[in-house]
């Protein structure tokens, strides 16, 4: 029968290294997004183009959410409330 090593209780375990760099985690140099008002200023700009709001997306670099929230706001500009 085999006896396990005798334990060190004052000896401390290194931390394993990171196999990879967690991509998710945002640059702290670099902003995680452009400004609203940027992206609103290139919307605007294409929606006066009349595009769809899939290919204004796509050109602008954003989401058709965004596409939609800035037309939405610009239809409650238009008219008031």
């Amino acid at each position: 029968m085999m006896t396990p090593p005798p334990s060190r209780p004052n000896a401390r375990r290194q931390p394993a290294a990171k196999a990879h760099t967690d991509r998710r985690t945002p640059q702290p140099s670099k902003p995680a997004h452009r400004p609203f008002a940027e992206r609103r200023a290139a919307v605007e700009a294409l929606l006066a183009e009349g595009l769809s709001d899939r290919e204004i997306a796509r050109r602008a670099g954003v989401s058709p959410s965004t596409v939609s929230a800035v037309r939405k706001g610009q239809e409650a500009a238009k008219f008031g409330p």
